[in-house]
């Protein structure tokens, strides 16, 4: 049965585990949401939705006409994601820090892991040995002519920022509904964006009454639209470099950003794929030198069988501001 890190984590027994996954999901949404399918291949066959079989009326006596649906066969594959984490034994047996070092470095790798696996959710390139994010799955199902999934969100007028006046503000609005209703039954689960673009959308939305908010796992306030979680996808691990650009030039400016729509479900929409549950083990002291270790590794990919379950929304510009 598929689950979640989070529900993985509440009815595992290792405390260690449960230490690095707890502070994992703390910085990841994507975690807290993600079902995880397990088998032991590095590469799974996906059915891909193309075209649904064509149904008829028919009269008394007579026959329906045959038709079946088509998929695209495709292959999914798994990536190995970790680190070593190592602390020096006379460190590590030190009484005057106020966390333990072993507990502080497992702490700060799961922290760098969470960030890391943030961006690979949206940029992952399997050329640089990590599975293929959002961005990559977009430009993929787009070129292949589900055109409703790449959005052109740029400004009514060319160069004003979506909160620029009223005007601009329900040109983006109509835009948000438009990437909503692109994804399989009208309904994402989650829209990913930057931090510049998620102020910018709460700004927007308490101009026009329409915000609205929930909790995640650990009690903190998420805003949402519809229902909808809206999510700063956040940094990546260097702790500067934002995952989702306000550098983007797809509309034609400079200063563009995008939102990213997804809709979860095992075999059916986007999922989690890996070999088996996250591992985390504590080797002891190693052999070659003088330092504790623990392993953290998962081998991890992503199952997308329908078109309809990622879209992105591209050229907005997360501002007030004219050019």
């Amino acid at each position: 049965m598929a689950m979640t890190l989070a529900e993985y984590s509440k009815i595992s027994k290792d405390n260690l585990l449960g230490f690095i996954a707890d502070h994992f999901l703390m910085e990841s949404n994507v975690l807290q949401m993600i079902t995880w399918q397990t088998n032991k291949q590095l590469s799974v066959g996906i059915a891909s939705l193309d075209t649904l079989p064509t149904v008829s009326w028919r009269k008394i006596n007579a026959a329906y006409s045959e038709s079946t649906g088509k998929t695209k066969q495709k292959t999914e594959s798994k990536y190995i994601f970790g680190h070593d984490i190592d602390v020096d034994v006379v460190i590590a047996k030190a009484s005057d820090t106020i966390e333990g070092a072993r507990q502080l470095q497992r702490r700060m790798s799961a922290k760098a892991m969470a960030f890391e696996f943030n961006d690979v959710f949206i940029n992952g390139d399997p050329a640089s040995d990590e599975f293929k994010g959002l961005k990559l799955r977009v430009d993929d199902i787009n070129a292949e002519g589900f055109t409703s999934q790449y959005i052109d969100g740029g400004s009514a007028t060319q160069g004003r920022g979506m909160l620029y006046d009223t005007t601009e503000r329900q040109y983006f609005l109509d835009k948000l509904n438009l990437l909503c209703h692109s994804i399989s039954e009208h309904k994402p689960d989650a829209l990913f964006m930057n931090s510049k673009m998620l102020l910018a959308v709460e700004s927007c939305f308490r101009r026009e009454n329409l915000l609205s908010t929930a909790k995640d796992m650990f009690d903190r306030e998420i805003r949402t639209f519809k229902n909808i979680l809206l999510i700063d996808i956040g940094i990546k691990a260097d702790q500067s470099t934002e995952i989702i650009t306000n550098t983007e030039t797809l509309s034609g400016g400079s200063d563009e950003t995008s939102i990213y729509a997804v809709k979860y479900g095992e075999n059916e929409y986007l999922w989690g794929l890996q070999q088996e549950p996250l591992q985390v083990r504590d080797l002891g002291e190693v052999q070659t030198k003088p330092v504790y270790r623990d392993r953290v590794e998962w081998v991890v990919g992503l199952g997308h069988s329908n078109p309809r379950s990622i879209a992105r929304l591209y050229g907005l510009v997360a501002d007030g501001g004219a050019s």
